[in-house]
């Protein structure tokens, strides 16, 4: 018997949050003008955290989903779950059989984050490309996930920043310094005659 992809996501959002993850499947988030829907949606003290799950052979559509959650500030970290190897082995399962059948499954993830689609590698020196991992546990997934965290809030965004920008105002500095006419700067901002007013005294 197949199981719908919503079922694996909130099954899959209850086997996180017996880990001790606050976590909810299938949630529809608020907004003006759209209703987003993340399969599953975490928060981690303070961080946001959005997990799209799909069955097999829908990996393309797994980025695309999460580069959107991304784009719209709908999360931090997006983590894309791909059910690659799933399968209820009763004819007639429950959900406790669901689930069970999750534990043993094996899954193709990948994560995304907000630095990732702002462009801020360049500043950072963190290349821009999803990570990406195949054929992993349960366990596994919880490490991956809990690594991935550990890495979004621990860049320092800010003094990679700071620090390109001083470069870039001290090369301009140095290059205006060598072109500029001081006494034609002096002339136009009119500071010639008053020095020499001052000098008269």
């Amino acid at each position: 018997m197949s199981v719908r992809e919503e079922n694996l996501n909130v099954t899959l959002a209850e086997l996180l949050a017996e880990k001790g993850l606050k976590a909810l499947g299938e949630v529809i988030l608020r907004k003006k003008g759209a209703r987003p829907e993340p399969d599953v949606l975490i928060e981690l003290n303070g961080v946001r955290i959005v997990l799209e799950g799909k069955k097999p052979g829908m990996w393309d559509t797994l980025v695309a989903n999460c580069q959107d959650r991304l784009d719209n500030n709908m999360c931090d970290l997006c983590v894309m779950v791909e059910y690659a190897d799933y399968k209820v082995k009763k004819l007639l399962p429950n959900q406790a059989d669901v689930k069970e059948s999750l534990l043993r499954s094996q899954f193709n993830i990948g994560f995304l984050s907000y630095i990732d689609r702002a462009g801020l590698d360049k500043w950072t020196g963190i290349p821009s490309k999803p990570e990406q991992y195949k054929d992993v546990g349960f366990d596994d997934l919880l490490t991956y996930l809990m690594s991935a965290y550990s890495r979004v809030v621990s860049v320092d965004i800010i003094d990679p920043v700071i620090k390109k920008m001083n470069e870039v105002l001290g090369d301009f500095a140095v290059e205006m310094s060598i072109a500029v006419n001081v006494e034609r700067l002096k002339d136009v901002l009119e500071l010639k005659e008053t020095e020499e007013k001052e000098d008269g005294k």
